[in-house]
């Protein structure tokens, strides 16, 4: 039996500047079908990268404590500009530390529109510190390198899965090694 999964909206209020941003998932819906079928994509939204990222990141044992922020360490100009809501995970030695000992291991970016989503994708192909970003509509998700321990492609490929199969994953610099351990050996 199929059953259909709605995504409920889930309010994200935004820190800095002078007010805060909110951010809505939108909520999916069908009709019934009594033939089987793959899994629809859904729409890539925060809610469901929050969950898949903080599941895997956070129970790698190379990070104390991690969280969500509206950080810009993982994204460079122009395209930090041209985000319309942006969260990094970033890891901490414990609770409470101003500054991240791993920063934006993993960001979540909506954009003004889907040609600037692909060609922020498509920068990744260069940036030294990607893994790996997918691009789903105005909407990119990349994962770093870093010394967390956990597979990156893997985690990518989780986020992918999660929402049907969406999007394209685009390659970066360290997609053939995503595993940290590398960086600093000669």
């Amino acid at each position: 039996m199929v059953g259909l999964m709605g995504v409920s909206a889930v309010l994200v209020a935004g820190c800095g500047g002078s007010g805060g941003t909110s951010h809505a998932a939108t909520k999916s819906t069908g009709a019934k079908s009594t033939a089987p079928a793959a899994p629809a994509a859904r729409k890539l939204t925060f809610d469901l990268v929050k969950g898949v990222g903080e599941t895997a990141l956070g129970g790698d044992s190379a990070c104390g404590y991690g969280e969500w922020n509206d950080g810009t360490f993982a994204i460079d100009k122009p395209y930090s500009k041209q985000t319309t809501f942006y969260r990094e995970y970033s890891c901490y030695e414990k609770k409470g530390e101003l500054f991240p000992n791993a920063a934006g291991q993993m960001s979540y970016a909506e954009f003004g529109s889907p040609a600037q989503a692909t060609a922020y994708g498509n920068y990744t192909k260069t940036n030294i510190s990607a893994v790996a970003v997918l691009v789903s509509d105005n909407t990119a998700v990349t994962v770093n390198i870093g010394y967390l321990t956990l597979n990156k492609m893997t985690l990518l490929k989780q986020v992918q899965q999660s929402c049907g199969g969406c999007g394209t994953v685009i390659a970066g610099p360290h997609a053939s090694d995503p595993v940290p351990g590398h960086v600093d050996k000669s």
